[in-house]
């Protein structure tokens, strides 16, 4: 039996890379226009999908590469880096806003507070390393880092 439609368009097959790259460029469209909440969200997926698609290829997606690096900082220095976290820990923290404007992940909890640009940011940073190692060119890019040059001057 066929899956009800409204009749405007027909199924489209899309390929996981393309859903993550157009989930990015749409995230940097609203980045760049202070839309940030949504940001997080759309960078987040197009993250995750490019992060997975990475490990498929035997490749370590930026926020494993990242806990690698505090890994090798950790084991040469001895330092606590991350505060002694386990990489699960860091991994769940680092993406604690993404979850939460994604899931109802506290039920008694109403209110959430974050900073959604550096949020924004640092998801689309992710992202964005992750679509670099796939040769997966973001038509935006410029356009996202011309906004920050321009308007936090890093």
């Amino acid at each position: 039996m066929p899956i009800p439609t409204l009749g405007y368009e027909g199924v489209t097959t899309l390929s996981k890379t393309l859903v993550a790259e157009t989930q990015l460029i749409e995230a940097i469209s609203l980045f760049v226009a202070n839309k940030f909440l949504c940001a997080i969200t759309l960078a987040g997926a197009a993250e995750e999908i490019l992060g997975k698609l990475l490990l498929q290829k035997s490749e370590l997606p930026a926020i494993r590469e990242s806990i690698q690096s505090i890994q090798e900082i950790r084991a040469k220095t001895g330092l606590t880096v991350m505060e002694g976290n386990s990489d699960n820990k860091i991994v769940d923290e680092w993406n604690t806003a993404r979850n939460s404007l994604k899931h109802l992940v506290l039920p008694d909890q109403e209110y959430i507070s974050i900073n959604l640009c550096d949020e924004a940011y640092w998801m689309i940073k992710r992202a964005l390393a992750n679509a670099q190692k796939l040769n997966v060119a973001i038509e935006n890019e410029d356009d996202f880092e011309n906004w920050v040059i321009i308007n936090i001057n890093l």
